[in-house]
C-alpha cells in the first residue's frame, strides 16, 4: 500500500467513524425518549390498577410521542444504511444536489452542535457527475465543517451547486476574512488526497469569501 493509499484509507475510516458515532448518539437519544414514555405509561397503568381512571388525552400524547420517536429512529437508521452503501461502487453517477442534502441530513446533529446550519436549496433538476460517492460525501463534509467554523458570527452560510464548463462546482459561501488570513494549511493533506482521488479541485476564493469544490 502506498503512502497516499494509506492516507486515503485512514481518512475514509475516520469519516465513517465520525458519522457512525453521531448516528449512534441519535439512536440512543430516540431510545431514551421511548423508554421515558414507556415508564410514564407503566406509572399510569399502576395507578389505574389502584382504581385511578386513565386519562385518555395523556395516553394519546404518550402514543403520539412514541410514534414520533419511532419515525425519527427509522429515518436515522435509513440514513445510516444509505451512508454505508455509499462505498459500494468505486465510481458511479451521483446527483450532487441530492448528495449535499444527504450529508446535511446525515450530519444534522453535528451541525447543530457546531451552531451554524447552512442554507441549501436543491434544484429540481438533477446535477450529476461520475465520481466516488463516499469520498465526495467526505469532501463535502470537510468543506462544510471548515465553512461553519469560519463563518462570520453574524453571517449566513450557504451552499450552492451549479454546472460550469469545467464540470460541477460546489460553493460554500459566507466565509469570514479570518479564514484567509489565519495561515492554516488549506487544503489539509487528507483533503488534498481525497481531491486527487476524485479528480477534484479545492480552493478558497478570498474575494468571493467562499470555499469551492470543482468536480471535472
Amino acid at each position: 500500500m502506498t503512502d497516499e493509499s494509506r492516507l486515503l484509507a485512514v481518512d475514509g475510516v475516520r469519516f465513517f467513524g465520525e458519522m457512525s458515532a453521531s448516528v449512534s448518539h441519535e439512536i440512543k437519544n430516540v431510545l431514551a425518549i421511548i423508554k421515558e414514555n414507556a415508564g410514564l405509561l407503566q406509572d399510569m397503568l399502576a395507578m389505574n390498577a389502584k382504581g385511578i381512571p386513565l386519562d385518555p388525552e395523556r395516553l394519546t400524547r404518550l402514543a403520539q410521542s412514541i410514534d414520533r420517536q419511532v419515525a425519527r429512529g427509522d429515518g436515522v437508521v435509513r440514513n445510516m444504511n444509505r451512508f454505508a452503501h455509499s462505498a459500494d461502487h468505486a465510481s458511479e453517477t451521483v446527483d450532487v444536489h441530492e448528495t449535499i442534502g444527504f450529508v446535511i441530513n446525515l450530519a444534522a446533529r453535528l451541525i447543530v452542535m457546531k451552531g451554524r446550519p447552512p442554507q441549501f436549496e436543491a434544484a429540481t433538476a438533477p446535477l450529476t457527475t461520475v465520481t466516488n460517492r463516499f469520498f465526495l460525501e467526505r469532501l463535502i463534509w470537510a468543506c462544510l465543517c471548515r465553512a461553519i467554523e469560519a463563518c462570520a458570527s453574524e453571517g449566513t452560510l450557504s451552499i450552492v451547486a451549479e454546472k460550469t464548463d469545467a464540470g460541477v462546482r460546489i460553493r460554500f459561501q459566507g466565509v469570514a476574512e479570518d479564514f484567509f488570513t489565519a495561515g492554516a494549511p488549506f487544503p489539509s493533506p487528507g483533503e488534498a488526497t481525497v481531491c486527487r482521488m476524485l479528480g477534484a479541485r479545492l480552493s478558497a476564493d478570498e474575494n468571493a469569501k467562499e470555499i469551492v469544490i470543482v468536480l471535472s
